[in-house]
């Protein structure tokens, strides 16, 4: 008797899961079947977009970034964002993106794919809900840095608040400096 006999004589066959499948939904041979979402654009990361943000408002920014990727910028350099809000949130488009200065709480959040460098600091839930792509900060971040992240990675060189990763599912957060329950009152 094979094991596969064994296996169909203690019943492991006819067990019934619960809510789960085993049910394959894609082969990674199909690359052609791999597309980014609908409202995804198409880049050329060889073209380059940029703009000065210094007297811009949050969704001024954000409808500019937009615009520059319509029109197929696969590089976009956002210059003076002046620590403002909520800058560079839900971008799912595998472009680059670099922001020149620091940015606010909540900035880069819901992100899939791209890849971004700021110069400056972050505020607070920076990078919340990233599934892919990869962002570099050059100096601190605030409390909860990267909460709730599902894939990609997050590096900062600098410190971070309390929380970092919180709820984390996936992805990485590297640090080059120290975490707030570890700073020296």
């Amino acid at each position: 008797m094979g094991t596969v006999d064994k296996s169909f004589e203690a019943g492991l066959h006819t067990e019934q899961l619960r809510g789960r499948t085993q049910q394959t939904f894609f082969s990674a041979t199909e690359e052609e079947n791999f597309t980014y979402p609908y409202n995804a654009f198409e880049v050329d990361r060889a073209k380059k977009g940029e703009f000065d943000a210094q007297d811009l408002e949050t969704s001024e920014i954000n409808l500019k970034i937009r615009s520059l990727m319509e029109e197929g910028c696969g590089h976009i350099v956002v210059k003076n964002p002046r620590a403002k809000h909520s800058i560079g949130v839900g971008i799912l488009n595998r472009l680059t993106l670099d922001f020149e200065g620091s940015l606010g709480y909540f900035g880069c959040g819901l992100i899939d794919g791209p890849n971004i460098h700021i110069s400056g600091r972050v505020g607070w839930s920076f990078g919340e809900n990233m599934m892919a792509g990869t962002v570099v900060i050059e100096k601190n971040a605030g409390s909860t840095f990267g909460a709730a992240i599902r894939g990609g990675d997050l590096v900062c060189k600098g410190d971070v608040g309390s929380r970092t990763g919180i709820d984390m599912k996936g992805g990485t957060i590297i640090v080059g400096g120290r975490q707030a329950r570890f700073l020296d009152s």
